[in-house]
């Protein structure tokens, strides 16, 4: 049989029939199963990958442009001052930006609470480059440091030293003499502004000076220094930022790419990624085996269909396609419903968590109340120490495309079976069973 006539057939035999009271056979039922479960099985699959895609590149994304640069330049010789070095990246074309930064570490207290932090003397440029003003949120104040003493202050951090803009703090940071005792420096701070990366593993230890307080505020002895660099695609070209600094710099610097500075962080986050998706991908696996069964449960109510094709001439390979073709075709009804779902529930998984953490907090206030302990306090789905505060959302409709078309091709896997047990059957003796 050609094509059409066996697409015709398959579609016929799956269609199902009506029996003696009317009603739609067991095969029908078992089909509409089958196609449910894999529906069913791809929309968690779908909501995982296209959530975890959105956290790894928001996770990624804020330490790459607010943290690491898209690559750093640091100096092992004296052949060439930073700032000359950063003149000469900043004019190279094909970057988009490059500043001196400062790093070490302090601790800052006030009114009786401390705080360690992660200290950042950063230039005003930085500040103001898009790749940073894009995953900075200002909650309080602005982004200008313009006079000494001058600090931006991260929320969370803020919010342990019941801090806010204007308002002036204490920083410690420890220096050593020349015998190498620990000689303590106090420096008084004053909150320019208060930011959040929406990391709050971020917002809690980052605390920017202005490079111009590097000398006064950092001891030199435990404060590293370099030229960050950006570029203009990180992601789609995560080299290209080194490339070009080590073509443009002189002897006496590394050059080290984001991709091998938070080489930790990002295999970390894919791993999880992986094997979210692996275990995600053992449900569509497993709801693809429902098509063998419920094909089978159609082998054995159409065998008498199945006699009068082979008596009228059909081939057993044109049944084992037309069972086949029956196959993929639950396999891509199941996958177009379950896409349709799946991609829903992504895009709308803040809503879907709020309503998840409301719900989990009203159960908990309810068997409090029934037992007669105290209130619970209201506790996050996700813990915001760990989780950015929001999910992005990430739609890679080319993943989607792959995951329909394995879904597809893991059913037509699954109807060889019920496929040749068709093509072998009997016609005399399905007739003989009428």
């Amino acid at each position: 049989m050609k094509g059409a006539p066996v697409f015709f057939i398959a579609s016929r035999l799956i269609a199902g029939r009506n029996d003696a009271s009317g009603g739609r056979d067991q095969a029908r039922r078992a089909l509409r199963g089958a196609v449910l479960a894999i529906g069913l099985s791809l929309v968690p699959l779908l909501t995982v990958m296209q959530v975890a895609d959105g956290m790894v590149q928001g996770i990624s994304a804020r330490y790459v442009e607010l943290g690491t640069y898209h690559a750093q330049a640091h100096a092992y010789s004296d052949t060439e001052p930073l700032a000359d070095a950063r003149d000469r990246l900043a004019a190279t074309p094909g970057v988009t930006g490059a500043w001196i930064e400062s790093q070490s570490v302090g601790v800052a207290f006030t009114s009786g609470a401390r705080e360690g932090a992660a200290i950042r003397a950063v230039e005003q440029g930085f500040l103001d480059d898009p790749g940073t003003t894009a995953y900075f949120e200002l909650e309080d104040g602005d982004l200008a440091l313009e006079r000494a003493n001058d600090a931006l202050v991260g929320s969370a951090l803020a919010a342990k030293l019941g801090i806010k803009s204007g308002d002036s703090f204490n920083l410690i940071t420890v220096r050593r003499s020349a015998s190498g005792e620990p000689l303590p420096k106090v420096s008084i701070l004053r909150v320019r502004g208060v930011v959040s990366a929406g990391y709050r593993e971020l917002d809690s230890q980052w605390l920017f000076i202005r490079q111009a307080d590097t000398a006064r505020v950092l001891p030199r002895e435990s404060t590293r220094s370099f030229v960050g660099i950006k570029s203009a695609d990180p992601f789609g070209e995560p080299e290209q930022a080194r490339l070009l600094a080590e073509s443009a710099l002189q002897q006496g610097y590394t050059v080290y790419s984001w991709k091998r500075l938070e080489r930790n962080l990002f295999e970390s986050l894919a791993s999880t990624r992986t094997m979210l998706l692996l275990i995600m991908a053992v449900t569509v696996a497993v709801a693809a085996v429902n098509v063998s069964s419920a094909l089978s449960t159609l082998v054995m109510e159409r065998r008498q269909e199945i006699a009068v094709l082979k008596s009228l001439g059909a081939r057993p390979s044109d049944l084992a396609r037309t069972f086949s073709l029956g196959g993929a075709f639950l396999g891509a009804a199941g996958a177009v419903l379950g896409s349709a779902f799946g991609l829903l529930a992504a895009t709308r998984i803040n809503e879907i968590l709020r309503v998840l953490e409301w719900l989990s907090n009203a159960a908990r206030r309810l068997v409090a109340l029934l037992t007669g302990s105290p209130a619970p306090a209201y506790a996050p789905l996700l813990d915001p120490e760990y989780y950015l505060q929001a999910i992005p959302i990430t739609l890679r409709f080319a993943d989607v495309a792959g995951v329909v078309i394995l879904t597809v091709g893991l059913s037509f896997a699954a109807s060889f079976l019920p496929a040749r047990k068709a093509a072998r059957l009997d016609p005399m003796d399905a007739l003989r069973r009428r």
